[in-house]
């Protein structure tokens, strides 16, 4: 790949050092290898993917330029237990049987109808009530 703004190349490197995520990095270094003469091959060896991760991530390069480099929003995993919807049930059981968790874990499953482990309902709390 070409890449002929000297700045441009500048911030890859930087990136591929210092991206925010393991993925930014890694994108990033594919992009410097590939302006450094590896073949998609290589890049894909080097950097332990397949072979179509780094096409795909060179072709997006030059569709999007840099933004291609960064996660998209809403990938991932989506949360069950909504904090706008449940919080207000959650904190009814919990405050009806404040020594009883895994009660109100039970009654709040009941209610809400759906299916989570009492550790992530352990983390809801956590990150909502401490």
């Amino acid at each position: 790949m070409k890449i002929e703004n000297d700045e441009l190349l500048k911030k890859l490197r930087y990136l591929s050092k210092h991206g925010k995520s393991l993925q930014e990095r890694r994108r990033s270094q594919a992009l410097v290898l590939s302006y450094e003469g590896y073949t998609k091959r290589e890049i894909a060896s080097i950097l332990q993917v397949t072979q179509r991760s780094v096409f795909l991530w060179l072709s997006e390069f030059k569709q999007r330029g840099i933004e291609s480099l960064k996660a998209k929003s809403g990938r991932g995993r989506k949360t069950k237990l909504n904090s706008e919807r449940d919080k207000e049930i959650v904190k009814k059981y919990i405050e009806a049987y404040p020594n009883q968790p895994k009660k109100a874990y039970v009654l709040t499953l009941e209610e809400i109808n759906i299916d989570i482990s009492y550790d992530t309902f352990k983390r809801f709390l956590k990150k909502h009530y401490t």
